[in-house]
């Protein structure tokens, strides 16, 4: 049972309203406890999901920086100093593997499951973006780029400035094609539908929801302590009462 149909059904005057069957202090009491139950129930709900949602927003905001620094590998021309790749390839190295300490962090945050699950898949593609399979792992390593077992990537600086030297064309071709791997797997991520910005809205949407029922049960109780008579109808009552506490909501 949704709250704001029960109370759009049952308004605030339809069971604070006068009972004469009901006893007056026991339903009153009644009213109170079970209207503290639920706002208690939905106020832990409210917290883990803000919770939620403000650790997909950190991974949304790193998996965008993974993005751009994935896009300036691609940017690479005949005239690029081999400091400026190295630069950039820093930029990029640090971005990646923050996203995928993003991915894992918000993979742990408790909430709801298919959310943490998106998060798991976050960090799982972009590891397969730089994949042997994908990303000619190969190649980087040859270039002194090399992935660890959590799947973030290290330079060897030496090798790194070893291969721009010898032959910088396969060193900027080898960036390049790590560079768009990376960056199609970050959009599709942040994509609406995406593991990134599918729960990220939908997060956003039971935030506002769980907000308005809290607002919805704040008017109930100021409602009923306000009374000087309360007398609510106890059968609309417990049964929307029952309904927030096991969980309809």
């Amino acid at each position: 049972m949704n709250i704001s149909d029960f109370v759009r059904a049952n308004a605030a005057n339809g069971y604070l309203a006068s009972n004469s069957t009901a006893t007056t202090g026991q339903a009153a009491k009644a009213s109170g406890q079970g209207l503290q139950k639920a706002e208690q129930r939905i106020q832990a709900m409210a917290d883990t999901t803000s919770a939620q949602l403000s650790s997909f927003g950190k991974l949304k905001s790193a998996v965008s920086d993974a993005q751009t620094g994935a896009r300036a590998l691609v940017g690479f021309s005949t005239t690029t100093k081999p400091a400026d790749v190295k630069t950039a390839l820093t930029g990029f190295v640090n971005a990646f593997n923050a996203a995928l300490t993003a991915a894992k962090t918000t993979t742990g945050v408790s909430g709801d499951a298919a959310a943490s699950q998106s998060a798991n898949r976050v960090n799982r593609d972009l590891q397969r973006s730089t994949s042997a399979d994908t990303a000619n792992l190969g190649t980087l390593k040859k270039i002194g780029v090399t992935a660890g077992a959590d799947g973030k990537l290290a330079i060897d600086a030496t090798k790194l400035g070893a291969a721009l030297t010898a032959n910088p064309t396969e060193v900027r071709d080898t960036l390049a094609k790590l560079g768009r791997q990376v960056e199609q797997a970050a959009t599709k991520e942040l994509a609406t539908d995406g593991d990134v910005g599918k729960p990220l809205s939908a997060l956003n949407q039971r935030s506002a929801v769980l907000k308005s029922q809290q607002a919805t049960l704040a008017s109930l109780s100021s409602q009923t302590a306000a009374s000087t008579q309360p007398k609510p109808n106890s059968a609309l009552f417990g049964y929307g009462v029952s309904a927030y506490q096991n969980g309809f909501v």
